[in-house]
């Protein structure tokens, strides 16, 4: 989620599946609960991220029944064989404690009716996380069957550039296992596992005469409203950087969009800033461009164009149509897309932009065809892409390129149809759980380097705009420095839009209220309705605050409904700024 998520989390949580993290026990609780004896108020194994059980199909619990050692296991069973097929639990060892080392992971393992496929410990370094290998099924993998207790051993040595490695267990198929008194050593020497602070979940009243320092309420998130003076704040936390990434915690919240869209109107007539870049695809939102700088088309087929329901909003759809009339007004102001989790779009402009270059096309449709045929998806949504199709497009695109280079017209065709270009080749490499948000990166330094007199304002989640190793948000604020902000969002409680994991029609659901060690359920206490947090000055400044706002959760949701909302950790360190709004209504959707 190192108290940052795991890269296996976030992989997770970008895919659309939920995994779980504990907050510990608010008693006590050790820093690695490797003997799984230690629960949270709500009876969950704290410092594990574990499997959401409706998109899994399975269930994880603290088992005092059957155990190695101590009082108690972690047991995964699974409980509905037609979801994922396997599930996983873990946890983070950042690179402060492993890079350049040898990390050992070993623990005791038990099966029972393990028929179709196996449980297992895994050791991944985070750059090298595919969710395509972890339910990969080999002749000596794991424990199969019923079996007694087991010692399970694994080692890796751990790059010096590593950010850090993924720990824990899996289990593939149907039956259930447990896993018990783990042990962590790095290049031989046991890890301590010592007794961790509980989470704080009462402020006093000095904490929150000290706090309020550093918060600036909001009078609300209408982006219609006229008064604009409150926004003021933003022309000194802003300063002259070229690109504000906006989060949203929740794909669906209608407040955090509609106080996005208020920033960006806000920053567009008082800052300048002229591009407005979605996650959205590249290609796909250049047709929504058309529309918001000289209106061909409409706006509902642009967003629609999009291609991901998240943007199928009216939210959306206000921002767009007032980026619109900024334009009509001479106020020129455009939109942009950094994602690249689809080729059909970019494939298809390219392919116009060849017109009168015959055999560039048709080279382009043999690597189109084979781009059809290249992706599939395993049980939890991860993309693979065929290695042996991947290499043939590769080796074409390279033939393409070398022909565009002798026949494009100018040089701005050139550099359009190269990204085209890039946009396939990126889309090839999917697989690594990094490798979306390196693009993402690349793609938005690509818009700013087109536009070297433009600022940006980027709106994805949260998950991506954070400073969390090899997320997009890291990646910008290593290369852009201090020409990067960033803006959190979360809420305390109330509804959201997203999809059901059980596969029901169902599209507004109830978030879970922020409870004791969660960040939001402290917020709350400062009866603010909506107001701005200055994480930047609070780290300036050291705030005794930062501590315990890094050690509590805060709500990482996504566009699925999830079980468990509260899985992001060090919030303090994530983001420059945090806005928090105390409840939140579902988005509305133009569909």
């Amino acid at each position: 989620m190192n108290l940052r998520p795991t890269h296996t989390l976030r992989g997770l949580l970008i895919l659309g599946t939920a995994l779980l993290y504990g907050c510990g026990n608010l008693d006590r609780t050790t820093q690695y609960n490797l003997d799984f004896e230690y629960t949270d108020l709500q009876g969950r194994l704290t410092q594990w991220a574990l499997p959401d059980t409706p998109y899994h199909g399975y269930i994880t619990s603290r088992d005092t029944h059957c155990r190695h050692l101590g009082k108690a296991s972690l047991r995964l069973e699974q409980s509905d064989p037609t979801k994922s097929g396997w599930a996983i639990f873990g946890q983070s060892l950042p690179d402060t404690l492993v890079a350049g080392r040898e990390v050992e992971l070993s623990g005791w393992l038990r099966t029972e009716g393990v028929s179709e496929g196996f449980a297992d410990l895994y050791v991944v370094i985070n750059e090298e996380e595919d969710y395509n290998l972890y339910p990969l099924d080999t002749l000596s993998r794991g424990i199969r069957g019923t079996t007694e207790w087991h010692r399970i051993s694994l080692r890796k040595q751990i790059p010096e550039s590593s950010s850090g490695v993924s720990i824990g267990g899996i289990l593939k198929g149907p039956g259930r296992a447990w896993f018990d008194d783990f042990e962590i050593r790095i290049d031989g020497v046991p890890l301590r596992d010592p007794m961790a602070p509980a989470p704080k979940i009462h402020l006093t009243g000095q904490e929150k005469r000290e706090l309020r320092k550093y918060i600036h309420p909001l009078k609300g998130c209408d982006p219609t409203e006229a008064d604009s003076a409150e926004l003021q704040l933003l022309d000194r936390l802003v300063g002259r950087s070229s690109v504000v990434a906006l989060g949203e915690n929740s794909h669906g919240a209608s407040e955090i969009y509609r106080m996005k869209e208020r920033m960006i109107r806000y920053l567009a007539t008082h800052q300048g800033f002229d591009q407005v870049a979605f996650e959205a695809g590249m290609a796909e939102a250049s047709l929504l461009d058309d529309y918001i700088r000289v209106g061909k088309g409409t706006a509902k087929a642009g967003i629609f164009g999009l291609g991901m329901w998240i943007w199928d909003t009216q939210e959306v759809l206000s921002l767009v149509e007032w980026m619109r009339q900024q334009n009509i007004h001479g106020d020129l102001i455009a939109f942009r897309g950094i994602d690249m989790q689809s080729a059909d779009k970019a494939g298809e402009l390219l392919y116009t932009m060849l017109n009168g270059d015959a055999a560039a096309q048709h080279l382009l449709e043999k690597i189109r065809q084979r781009l059809g045929r290249a992706r599939t998806w395993n049980s939890v949504g991860s993309a693979r892409i065929d290695p042996q199709l991947a290499r043939e497009i590769r080796q074409d695109l390279d033939r393409l390129e070398n022909r565009m280079e002798a026949t494009a017209s100018d040089a701005q065709t050139r550099t359009i149809e190269k990204q085209y270009v890039a946009l396939i080749r990126q889309y090839l490499g999917m697989g690594l759980l990094c490798w979306r948000d390196r693009c993402m990166a690349e793609n938005l330094l690509w818009i700013r380097q087109q536009n070297p007199e433009s600022r940006i304002v980027l709106w994805a989640h949260n998950g991506h705009v954070t400073r969390s190793a090899n997320m997009m948000g890291d990646l910008l604020d290593k290369e852009l420095g201090k020409d990067y902000v960033s803006f959190g969002f979360t809420f305390h409680e109330g509804r959201y839009t997203g999809i059901a994991p059980d596969e029901q029609q169902q599209w507004q659901h109830d978030a879970q209220t922020a409870y004791p060690g969660t960040l939001e359920h402290l917020l709350h206490q400062l009866d603010e309705p909506i107001f701005l947090l200055d994480l930047r000055r609070m780290r300036e400044e050291r705030a005794p605050a930062l501590e315990w706002i890094n050690q509590t959760r805060f709500r990482h949701v996504g566009s699925v409904k999830v079980e468990e909302e509260f899985k992001d950790w060090n919030a303090a360190d994530q983001f420059d700024y945090l806005i928090y709004i105390d409840r939140v209504t579902p988005s509305h959707l133009l569909f």
